[in-house]
């Protein structure tokens, strides 16, 4: 019989790790808000585990029989806690990479509204994998275009270079040649240094025709990004809902 309920009482410590694994993929994998119908399945399971208790009547045959039914009981609850804490994580939206590049520039000779030192369009160069049914790059390498309706996250990380405090500093999002929003923004002060991290993501959504260009700009300062090195990113991922 105690070898049934260390059984019983394992295999029960493995589905509460493989909660903990996918509760874990859940938050890695980006997503920054809760959803509601996970956390109360998690509540659910918690209270599951809380309820059980070990045996407390051991006497006779009878006895440990009713608590082993008692425990199978018990188990078989969790068993569907935990199954409906599984397909509230299978319902979750998921993100497909679909681009990906390891090199950023300055172009300022692609589009006739980017051509100035303070207000330049990203070339993006150094490409390890772009997939063709979501997006296609042109002008120069300056120009996505989201070729699958639905959104897509954008996410930048790059150093940007010979900054003069006190100039104020943005990377934006345009769509369709019109800014969207302002990915980035940053203000220099007096006795900063002339370079600065950016790292940032941001969603935008995609009717299947729409493009997009990353824009860098100034108060006047003429600047630049990083053009490889390993914090020199830039990636698209589609939202898969």
């Amino acid at each position: 019989m105690g070898s049934s309920v260390g059984t019983a009482l394992g295999i029960i410590g493995i589905i509460i790790g493989a909660g903990a694994i996918g509760f874990a993929f859940f938050v890695w994998n980006g997503q920054n808000t809760t959803n509601s119908d996970l956390k109360s399945d998690i509540d659910d399971l918690t209270d599951q585990l809380n309820n059980m208790a070990p045996p407390t009547n051991t006497t006779g045959s009878t006895d440990l029989t009713d608590e082993f039914n008692n425990l199978t009981a018990a188990f078989n609850n969790l068993t569907a806690a935990f199954n409906n804490l599984t397909a509230a994580f299978n319902d979750l939206p998921k993100t497909i990479v679909v681009g990906n590049w390891e090199g950023l520039a300055r172009n300022i000779a692609a589009n006739l509204a980017f051509v100035l030192e303070s207000h330049w369009l990203f070339r993006f160069h150094t490409n390890t994998y772009s997939n063709s049914d979501y997006i296609s790059i042109s002008n120069i390498n300056t120009r996505i275009t989201l070729l699958t309706a639905g959104w897509y996250r954008i996410h930048i990380a790059t150093y940007l270079f010979e900054l003069s405090p006190p100039d104020d500093y943005s990377i934006e999002i345009y769509k369709n040649g019109n800014n969207e929003f302002i990915l980035y923004t940053f203000a220099t002060v007096t006795g900063d240094p002339n370079y600065f991290y950016v790292d940032s993501s941001a969603f935008i959504y995609s009717d299947g025709t729409d493009y997009i260009e990353i824009s860098g700009q100034s108060s006047g300062d003429s600047f630049l990004p990083e053009t490889g090195g390993a914090s020199n990113r830039f990636s698209i991922e589609y939202v898969d809902i």
